[in-house]
């Protein structure tokens, strides 16, 4: 098979590790695996890996060339880091004018590849990009999500989980909104994290 990312050809090898635990078939090559970066995980944040230019590369493609064939890359990973986790997976949502223009939201399909079950309880009410923020615009904005209606999470245990961590503005704007609204705990989890550096 051809790798998604470099397109070479390769071989996947089977591990006994696949025999124990639920593992899903490679879809890249070693070479474009070993090129992304363990992140360290914080209090804060669980994240999976940092954002070096591997990752910058794969980001662009899967979310703004729309190559949702992409969601597949990490799905081990994910599968491994959140199908044992007690809370509720919670998704960070996309407006649903981006939506529409994106075609797919990147983190379902992130969750869907890894087969994690989630719930989608979550509006994202302003159709902005953090992306073209500044670091100060980011942190000044007034919170962009709601609670559905149909949800209660008093006393519930809650995961957010986004594709990409940089300021925090958006998984704690979240995280802020789930408390209030009588969560018990919310933890974050991302599977990339930008280094604080950069």
């Amino acid at each position: 098979m051809n790798c998604l990312l470099c397109d070479q050809s390769f071989r996947a090898e089977v591990s006994w590790q696949a025999l124990i635990v639920q593992t899903f078939p490679a879809v890249i090559c070693a070479r474009c695996r070993q090129s992304f970066e363990r992140a360290q995980s914080t209090e804060e944040v669980t994240a999976l890996f940092t954002y070096n230019n591997a990752m910058k590369a794969y980001i662009q493609r899967y979310k703004f060339m729309k190559d949702v064939a992409l969601a597949h890359v990490f799905r081990n990973e994910l599968y491994a880091a959140l199908h044992k986790r007690r809370e509720k997976i919670v998704p960070v949502p996309l407006h649903h004018e981006r939506l529409l223009e994106r075609t797919f939201s990147q983190v379902h399909e992130l969750l869907r590849a890894a087969k994690i079950p989630y719930i989608d309880m979550l509006r994202k009410e302003i159709n902005d990009r953090q992306s073209q923020k500044t670091l100060q615009e980011r942190k000044s904005g007034q919170n962009r999500f709601s609670l559905c209606e149909q949800f209660d999470v008093k006393d519930e245990e809650l995961l957010i989980v986004d594709d990409i961590y940089t300021t925090g503005t958006t998984v704690n704007d979240i995280k802020q909104l789930l408390l209030s609204n009588g969560a018990k705990k919310v933890s974050i989890f991302v599977l990339v994290k930008v280094k604080s550096d950069e």
